[in-house]
């Protein structure tokens, strides 16, 4: 049917006549600087980390500019809290890294987030020689 197609967008053709890569008004410039206000990563932490908490009260964020376009953020959480921030397997508090690092892109920096209390184990092991336990 010839209505149909008379209703559709012209198609272009890209192949030639161009003459390179990039011409023809699919060139992307990137201003100087971010379109709007920069994030405050501090704060966007802050929200996440209280969020999840049991007791808000007792999360601490502290950032930290290290130079380059780098910022360092640690995060103090009570010690009932620092499973639920870690997730299962880790879930959590990747999640939390990645959207840090999609907000930071815009404004070209790298933030860095860790846990401040990170719990250290202190199970006793079993023999050195990886024998059986008796």
């Amino acid at each position: 049917m010839s209505d149909t197609q008379s209703s559709r967008p012209a198609r272009r053709d890209f192949r030639g006549g161009g003459g390179g890569f990039n011409r023809g008004g699919f060139r992307r410039d990137r201003s100087e600087g971010p379109a709007g206000p920069g994030v405050d990563y501090k704060a966007l932490i802050e929200y996440v980390a209280k969020s999840l908490a049991e007791k808000p009260e007792e999360v601490l964020v502290e950032s930290f500019e290290r130079g380059g376009g780098t910022v360092a953020i640690k995060v103090k959480l009570a010690d009932g809290d620092v499973g639920r921030f870690i997730g299962k397997a880790g879930r959590n508090i990747e999640a939390i890294r990645t959207l840090v690092r999609v907000a930071s892109l815009k404004d070209r920096k790298r933030v860095f987030v860790d846990l401040a209390n990170a719990q250290v184990e202190t199970r006793p092991r079993g023999p050195r020689n990886g024998g059986a336990r008796g």
